[in-house]
């Protein structure tokens, strides 16, 4: 079972990675506000899946450390121990705003740390800046 979560959990990093690396290239550098990214992924995901990414980072970070900066080390870490926390309390701990707790931050840290480590895994080089962006030309237009 442990085996399945984890290809599972592989899957929907890939695609996380995928959708961010394309909202890169259409629209340049990602905002914060994307509803793409909130509403596509980060007000749909449920603690299992939080918790199958989060546990697969820190997996793949225990064998390949090279891949994470400090920056994506620190939100797992944060993210895992919202979780540890308060999913016995809520189904979807990520998108927990309330007056004593808000986890929108980390999760926002989270799927950007998916994204950044997907990318030195797989030596993709696509900076979340507006240089990114996919520029067309007028003559590639007609061609």
């Amino acid at each position: 079972m442990a085996q399945l979560k984890t290809e599972t959990s592989i899957a929907v990093m890939e695609a996380i990675a995928e959708m961010l690396n394309t909202e890169i290239r259409k629209n340049g550098e990602i905002q914060i506000n994307n509803s793409v990214i909130w509403d596509g992924y980060l007000h749909q995901m449920h603690n299992e899946d939080w918790r199958g990414i989060l546990e697969t980072m820190h997996t793949l970070y225990q064998q390949q450390p090279q891949l994470f900066s400090m920056q994506n080390i620190s939100a797992i870490t944060d993210g895992l121990e919202l979780l540890a926390k308060y999913e016995q309390y809520y189904d979807r701990v990520m998108d927990m705003k309330n007056r004593h707790v808000s986890a929108k931050k980390t999760a926002w840290k989270c799927i950007m740390a998916v994204r950044e480590v997907w990318n030195r895994a797989t030596d993709e080089y696509l900076p979340n800046d507006n240089d990114s962006k996919t520029k067309t030309s007028f003559g590639s237009l007609f061609e």
